[in-house]
């Protein structure tokens, strides 16, 4: 039972931190502009696939690859906020980038399967597939690739918008946009920037987890919605708070797939559920104060 535990442990960060990485995509974009991607998931099938094309039919090196993933996904990115984002949030009380992300997704994934086919598809890992033993547990060198590579990606992402010129000014934004245009600060620019940041983070993940998994046309939907879950249950506007719940979320998965694997879905959102319940702003989100 204790391997099991560890086991479940070390694969529970691993995927986790793909969880969070996707779910620092939503803290982006809504910080800046109130709004967020329902569409994140199939952003991450599109870099998994197009990553696939690029390492395996052409034959590039995986760090090509994985740019090629980053520099496509960041362009869709571009694209989406300025068709479905863009003309939504001129009105003030608007939701229909809602429906308007969620059209994106769906024709993404219709677009995979008439490019990609329906079918899963084997990504193979530039690691090897040897299983590696850590104490109790075998891993394989992709899931600690993807752990540090996963939470290595955020920690950057934090150091660019703390310390870059591009990311103060992003920061900026997010703080006060009416006065980060005051100071010269172009403000269309910098939420094209945090919806190609977004994307690419979403890429990004595609590229990591497609080796443990497969990639195919419908692998976005599931992680891009747990991606969501953990934001909130970490905090939305909270980047560490959505660190900790991406790896709260894929380790408790793993922990109720031990108890029994065919409900782990259910049982990990009911005790997400139960929490919000408790602190509807998350684990680490802010208490709102209305003044009256």
């Amino acid at each position: 039972m204790l391997i099991k535990i560890w086991q479940a442990l070390v694969s529970g960060l691993s995927i986790g931190s793909v969880y969070a990485l996707i779910a620092q995509g939503y803290y982006v974009t809504y910080v800046t502009t109130g709004a967020l991607n329902f569409g994140q998931g199939e952003f991450l099938m599109v870099g998994a696939l197009f990553g696939l094309t690029c390492y395996v039919t052409l034959g590039l090196p995986y760090a090509l690859a994985v740019a090629g993933a980053v520099v496509l996904v960041g362009a869709m990115g571009a694209g989406l906020e300025r068709v479905a984002i863009r003309p939504t949030l001129r009105h003030a009380l608007s939701l229909s980038w809602v429906l308007s992300t969620v059209a994106v997704s769906i024709i993404l994934k219709n677009a995979a399967v008439q490019i990609w086919g329906p079918e899963q598809m084997k990504f193979p890992s530039p690691f090897g597939d040897t299983v590696i033993q850590l104490g109790p547990a075998g891993i394989f060198p992709q899931e600690l690739f993807i752990i540090f590579g996963a939470i290595g990606t955020v920690l950057l992402v934090q150091f660019f918008l703390k310390r870059a010129v591009l990311g103060k000014a992003l920061t900026a934004v997010a703080h006060n946009r009416n006065a980060a245009a005051v100071m010269g600060i172009n403000v269309q620019r910098m939420i094209v920037l945090a919806f190609v940041l977004s994307s690419a983070l979403a890429g990004v993940g595609g590229v990591l987890i497609s080796p443990i998994t497969f990639a195919w046309a419908y692998m976005g939907t599931v992680p891009g919605i747990k991606a969501f879950a953990a934001a909130i249950f970490g905090g939305l506007e909270n980047p560490i708070g959505i660190l900790i719940g991406g790896l709260v979320v894929g380790v408790l998965e793993q922990f109720f797939g031990i108890v029994n694997s065919n409900l782990k879905e259910g049982i990990t959102f009911l005790f997400i559920l139960l929490i919000l319940a408790v602190r509807p702003t998350g684990l680490m989100g802010k208490k709102e104060i209305e003044k009256v």
